[in-house]
């Protein structure tokens, strides 16, 4: 994962978890879209690394509550990058890195009238240009409402394979992301800002390649 590790992310949740005013306690009933509006991913192998901008990407994810505390979940994210030089795809614009798909089963409990720490485990699938490795993965995270905001703290990873030809390529997904939701009306969708610092680790054979990456979104949300 980047050194350059979200601390603020860290900061806000802390920040929030520590408002004295009371709150309900979050939903993990909701959907929610997002916009990624800047990033960067760094690929390297070998001690040689290529840079690359965000030209364009979304975010899906949401959470579904089954009784009071177990429920279903997923993200999915789809990243597109400039690659005027073709390095992944010959002469197409935009090289697909980093997607990512996580769909779970897992429970929340509270901890504080207001903090509920969850987990679940599912089915992870992250992509390599075009290329989908599948296995298992794993997400906690807290979070936190007060008042007109809700903060989440998660953190993603996975282990999974694939086959290309009779190699065995293993693309392992790292992801920590920071999720602040303001509500500015009752029952209406509220505005999501997002910070997502996260790796592929690739290996085939003897081969390693590292892909780091980060972005920043906005997007709405709608709890029910």
């Amino acid at each position: 994962m980047n050194k350059k590790i979200p601390v603020f992310a860290i900061a806000a949740l802390a920040g929030a978890i520590s408002q004295t005013a009371m709150a309900e306690v979050p939903s993990f009933n909701y959907m929610q879209f997002d916009y990624v509006v800047s990033g960067d991913t760094e690929v390297s192998e070998g001690g040689l690394s290529e840079s690359f901008d965000l030209e364009q990407g979304f975010g899906l994810q949401g959470g579904f509550e089954i009784g009071d505390y177990v429920m279903v979940m997923g993200r999915h994210l789809s990243l597109d990058y400039e690659d005027d030089l073709g390095f992944a795809l010959g002469d197409a614009d935009n090289a697909v890195f980093n997607d990512m798909t996580f769909i779970g089963v897992g429970a929340h409990i509270p901890v504080a009238d207001m903090v509920d720490l969850y987990g679940a485990v599912g089915f992870s699938r992250p992509t390599f240009i075009g290329i989908a490795g599948e296995g298992y993965g794993l997400e906690v995270g807290a979070r936190a409402n007060f008042e007109m905001v809700t903060a989440s703290l998660w953190y993603n990873m996975g282990q999974t394979d694939t086959k290309i030809g009779t190699d065995s390529l293993d693309i392992d997904p790292e992801l920590l992301g920071l999720d602040v939701a303001i509500s500015f009306a009752p029952d209406a969708p509220e505005l999501v800002l997002g910070y997502v610092d996260a790796t592929h680790e690739l290996e085939i054979d003897n081969d390693k390649l590292d892909l780091d990456y980060d972005h920043f979104s906005i997007g709405v949300r709608k709890s029910f």
